[in-house]
C-alpha cells in the first residue's frame, strides 16, 4: 500500500480513526513521512502526534472539498465536471476556471495560445460578452486612476450592452461601434 502523504513510498504504519457517527478513516504512512510529521515509535509521544496528524489531514480534506465545490455562477458547471469532461459549460467558465483550464491543457501537452482562424460560419458573429469584459476592465482602470468622466462613459456602455442580444444582433450597436472601446478620445 502506498503512503497517503507522499504517494511514492510503501506505507509501514497503518491507522484507523472512527468518529462519533461510526465512520472510519484509514491512513497509511511511510516511515519518512511518519518521522516528518512527528510520529515516532516512542509509545509516550505517539498519541499526541497521531492526533496532530489527523487534524492536519482533516484540514487538507476541507481545503480540497472547498476547491472542488467551485461553480460557474452563470451556468452552474462545477470544476469537478469540467475536469472530468474537459468541456466548459458557457463562455464565462473560461474566465472563472482560467488557471484550471490552463493546467488541463498543459497536462495534455497543449501550450501557448490559439492563433488559428475563426470558423467561417461564426466569422460574422460579434461577441457582446467580449465587449462586456473589455469595458469592465476599462471601467475598473478608469476608476482606479480616478478618471470618473471616462468611468461614467464606460458604465453607460455597459448598461447599453446589457440590453443587447448576446449574439451581437443588428438592432443595438456594440460599444466598439459607439466610438470604440476606448471611447474614441484619449
Amino acid at each position: 500500500m502506498i503512503c497517503d502523504f507522499c504517494h511514492e513510498r510503501e506505507a509501514v504504519i497503518f491507522m484507523e480513526q472512527v468518529n462519533g457517527n461510526g465512520q472510519k478513516r484509514k491512513i497509511s504512512i511511510c516511515r519518512e513521512c511518519a518521522l516528518a510529521h512527528g510520529i515516532s515509535p516512542d509509545p509516550k509521544s505517539i498519541e499526541s502526534s497521531i492526533g496532530d496528524l489527523f487534524r492536519e489531514i482533516n484540514a487538507f480534506s476541507r481545503r480540497i472539498a472547498a476547491e472542488n465545490s467551485r461553480m460557474c455562477p452563470v451556468c452552474g458547471m462545477g470544476i469537478v465536471e469540467l475536469r472530468k469532461t474537459g468541456k466548459a459549460g458557457c463562455p464565462e467558465c473560461y474566465a472563472i476556471f482560467k488557471e484550471d483550464i490552463k493546467t488541463l491543457l498543459r497536462k495534455n501537452g497543449i501550450s501557448g495560445s490559439y492563433t488559428g482562424s475563426m470558423p467561417e460560419r461564426l466569422s460574422g458573429v460579434h461577441s457582446v460578452l467580449n465587449d462586456r469584459i473589455a469595458l469592465q476592465n476599462k471601467l475598473n482602470d478608469a476608476v482606479a486612476s480616478e478618471d470618473y468622466e471616462k468611468a461614467a462613459m464606460y458604465r453607460d456602455y455597459l448598461h447599453a450592452l446589457e440590453k443587447s442580444p448576446v449574439s451581437g444582433g443588428d438592432d443595438m450597436p456594440s460599444a466598439a461601434d459607439q466610438g470604440g472601446i476606448d471611447g474614441g478620445a484619449e
